[in-house]
């Protein structure tokens, strides 16, 4: 009676995979739809956005002036350069600096737009008050009388860099423009005819007022004089602040939601004031002087004027992260040079270039049809990540500087080191005596697993230092963490799938093409070993 054999043990085999074809065809679709939207949209340009060190920039000096005409503190100066940081990344300028230098914040932004660094200091001290009359502003002479009319002319202004001149001045404007509560308002109603409110005109009042008294203020674009009352709301209670347009017009507002006692008081008032006017001051100007047509008890209340979309995105940015603790006199704006910043990008491209190549020379030497599928897939990902910068640089403001270069070239050697842990996954499958076309899977299976390891660790490492770091070196994170993403999605969508392909071909599974020889050759010397092993053991059990 002969015992049934029982069934060995098989190692199984991995799972049934997607057709090759398939992740190969989504990251070809993903990118036209990256190139699509570079080329036909935000004007086509295929040019990515450039930072300081590579394209200049403008600075611009804020010098900070106090009320009392005593030099800042240190804690008044980090405050207000932590405040403009918040406003920087709140627009998305993306590689601008700021810099306490004395008793100056040094703002430089990318590119030539001095008007972008000097709205990042703009003071931002809003406050609501409600209007007690407005009249239209008369034109004044030139240059008028300081002591007669006490607005400062141009000898004003270049005297207000004298710090108790400026703080003289500063009194001088508060005796002429506001009177406590209760007082007589009839000097105001006689100060708002001799009003200067030239958009030229130096005003050492702005941002310096009193809150809590009465004041004479123009209008931002100049052509009305108002007598406010003190204020009802003041702009720290502002909990959030964004941009947006209107539904009937479609002409831009900045929307704010404000917090605390304000969110109470604010619908209580608009109800106990329709037909009023209320104005929303900034720095001593009145933006908006809306009438109140009924309660507003919405979470969000609108502030109207004549905003473009930009001067829309800068007043909600600025009320958003809250008003400066110093007022700032903004010097003119100065062109930073690029040269330095371009010599040293083309030391780094050609530096770049040099490493590529002799990765893609060893990667062919070594690997062969495999470093060929590695050059091709490096060609993809740097199209993905050159396409993605230039719709961030649209999108967000994202600025390319030679830090974030440093974090490509990073990136894209991690790619092909997760290149090198799948081929030699595929190599230790094939040394088990395993061919080509049956190895990769099984090296597939293993190597997917060290490569998300490795890159979850460099795209935490990124993360942290983004969060913990400033200035460049978050962009070289940033782009660090781009590129680990990207190295998955290739890795997954482009490299495996090309290997299974090749896998199958007839002409590149030769060893003599593929550049697996010798571990082939090692594989069927295993196989011989292993048969002849086996003879022996058969002749013994027939004996």
């Amino acid at each position: 009676m002969t015992t049934p054999r029982r069934a060995s043990a098989k190692r199984s085999g991995p799972p049934r995979e997607i057709p090759p074809w398939r992740p190969l065809t989504a990251f070809l679709a993903l990118l036209a739809v990256v190139y699509g939207l570079v080329f036909f949209t935000g004007g086509g340009s295929p040019t990515p956005k450039l930072g300081i060190d590579l394209q200049g920039g403008t600075r611009v000096t804020l010098t900070a002036r106090t009320v009392d005409g005593q030099p800042p503190t240190n804690e008044q100066l980090d405050q207000a350069k932590q405040i403009i940081e918040q406003r920087v990344n709140g627009l998305g300028v993306s590689g601008s600096e700021v810099v306490v230098n004395g008793d100056n914040l040094v703002i430089t932004v990318p590119g030539d737009d001095g008007a972008q660094a000097r709205t990042l200091g703009q003071t931002a001290r809003l406050f609501v008050r409600p209007v007690e009359n407005v009249v239209p502003a008369t034109p004044q002479p030139e240059e008028p009388d300081a002591e007669d009319s006490g607005e400062p002319g141009s000898t004003g202004q270049d005297s207000a860099e004298d710090d108790a001149t400026q703080a003289a001045m500063i009194e001088e404007q508060r005796r002429l423009r506001q009177a406590p509560e209760g007082a007589d308002l009839a000097p105001l109603n006689e100060q708002m005819a001799r009003m200067n409110c030239s958009p030229d005109h130096y005003d050492p009042l702005q941002g310096n007022d009193l809150p809590d008294q009465y004041l004479v203020a123009c209008s931002e674009d100049g052509s009305q004089v108002y007598l406010l009352g003190p204020e009802i709301i003041d702009g720290r209670d502002i909990a959030d602040a964004s941009a947006g347009t209107t539904q009937q017009a479609g002409s831009w507002i900045v929307q704010v939601e404000f917090k605390d006692e304000a969110r109470d008081f604010w619908p209580t008032y608009t109800a106990q004031n329709i037909g009023k006017q209320t104005a929303f001051t900034l720095d001593t100007k009145v933006v908006s002087a809306p009438q109140i047509q009924s309660a507003i008890t919405t979470p969000q209340t609108e502030i109207s004027g004549d905003f473009t979309q930009q001067d829309a995105k800068d007043l909600a940015n600025v009320l958003k992260y809250g008003s400066l603790p110093l007022s700032f006199e903004a010097s003119d704006a100065e062109t930073v040079s690029a040269t330095l910043g371009l010599s040293s990008l083309k030391a780094g491209l050609i530096a770049g270039a040099v490493g590529m190549i002799a990765v893609l020379l060893y990667a062919l030497l070594y690997y062969r049809m495999l470093g060929i599928l590695t050059m091709l897939s490096l060609i993809l990902s740097g199209a993905m990540v050159y396409g993605i910068i230039v719709l961030l640089g649209r999108w967000i403001g994202f600025t390319l500087d030679l830090a974030g270069i440093a974090g490509l070239i990073i990136g894209i050697g991690m790619t092909a080191d997760s290149f090198v842990v799948y081929f030699e996954r595929i190599k230790d499958e094939m040394r088990e005596g395993r061919s080509f076309r049956s190895a990769v899977p099984r090296g597939w299976a293993s190597a997917r697993r060290t490569i998300w390891s490795g890159n979850a660790v460099s795209f935490i490492a990124a993360a942290v230092i983004y969060v913990l770091a400033i200035g460049e070196v978050r962009g070289f994170a940033f782009t660090l963490g781009l590129t680990t993403i990207l190295d998955v999605v290739v890795v997954f969508l482009v490299t495996h799938p090309l290997v299974v392909l090749a896998s199958r071909s007839e002409f590149l599974s030769r060893p003599k093409v593929n550049g697996l020889g010798a571990v082939s050759e090692v594989a069927r010397q295993r196989r011989e070993a292993e048969r002849s092993a086996r003879v022996p053991e058969t002749e013994g059990s027939a004996r």
